[in-house]
C-alpha cells in the first residue's frame, strides 16, 4: 500500500482499524515508519500532512473441518477517551454529574475526585459533546473534536493546549507557570505545558 497522507483528525488507532490491522502497532512498529515512531509515539496524535506507511492486512487462516460449522469471535478495537474537567481557575470539577456523547452513543455518570472522566470509545470516533452540571440547574457544555489535537512540537499543538487550559497567549501561561515571560515557545515551555496538560494535574495548586 502506498504512503498515506494524514488528514486532520486521523489517528494511528483509526487508520489501523480502517485498514483491517490488529492494532496501531502494526503501523507504528513497521520499519518504514521508523522516523514517524520517533516523532509521533502517541497513537492518538498525528498532524495533518504526516506521511504514514500502512502495511497490507495479512490473511488469518484457521485450519478446520470442511463439513462443520464454526464460530469466530471478532472484537472491535476500542480506545479510551480520558477527559479532565476543570473550572476557569484550573481546579478539578470533582464528583459532578455529566452527560457525554461520542458520535451516536450517550453515557452519563459522575466525574471522579480528580474531575476525570474515562470512557471506552470507538477508535475512529471523531466528535462528541460533554455537559457537566455545576449544580442542579447550571451546566457547562463543550463540543469535543476527538483526535484533532496536533502534536505539542507544533505551534498549532501548543495553541490548542493553551486554549483548552484557558490561556489566551504563551506569555500568560509562562507567567502563571513561573517561567521566564518571553512570549515564544521553547523546549522548557513545551515540557511545562505537557505537565500542566496531564489530565491528573490540578493547575490551581501549581
Amino acid at each position: 500500500m502506498p504512503l498515506h497522507d494524514v488528514q486532520q483528525g486521523e489517528t494511528l488507532l483509526g487508520l489501523a482499524a480502517a485498514n483491517g490491522l490488529k492494532d496501531y502497532t502494526a503501523i507504528l512498529d513497521h520499519a518504514d515508519n521508523a522516523d514517524l515512531k520517533k516523532t509521533r509515539p502517541d497513537p492518538g496524535i498525528l498532524k495533518e500532512g504526516d506521511r504514514v506507511f500502512i502495511p497490507n492486512c495479512e490473511l488469518l487462516q484457521h485450519p478446520s473441518a470442511v463439513d462443520a460449522s464454526h464460530k469466530f469471535k471478532v472484537t472491535r478495537p476500542k480506545a479510551w477517551l480520558r477527559l479532565a474537567v476543570k473550572d476557569a481557575d484550573g481546579k478539578a470539577l470533582a464528583n459532578r454529574k455529566y452527560e457525554l456523547t461520542i458520535e451516536s452513543a450517550s453515557f452519563s455518570g459522575n466525574t471522579d475526585a480528580s474531575g476525570i472522566i474515562e470512557q471506552p470509545a470507538p477508535v475512529d470516533a471523531a466528535s462528541g459533546s460533554l455537559k457537566v452540571y455545576l449544580d442542579d440547574t447550571t451546566a457547562e457544555e463543550w463540543t469535543l473534536m476527538i483526535g484533532h489535537m496536533d502534536p505539542i512540537d507544533t505551534d498549532s499543538g501548543i495553541a490548542a493546549r493553551l486554549a483548552n487550559l484557558g490561556f489566551d497567549s504563551i506569555a500568560a501561561f509562562q507567567e502563571i507557570a513561573g517561567l521566564e515571560v518571553t512570549g515564544t515557545a521553547d523546549d522548557t515551555l513545551r515540557q511545562k505545558l505537557a505537565a500542566f496538560y496531564d489530565p491528573a494535574q490540578d493547575e490551581s495548586a501549581s
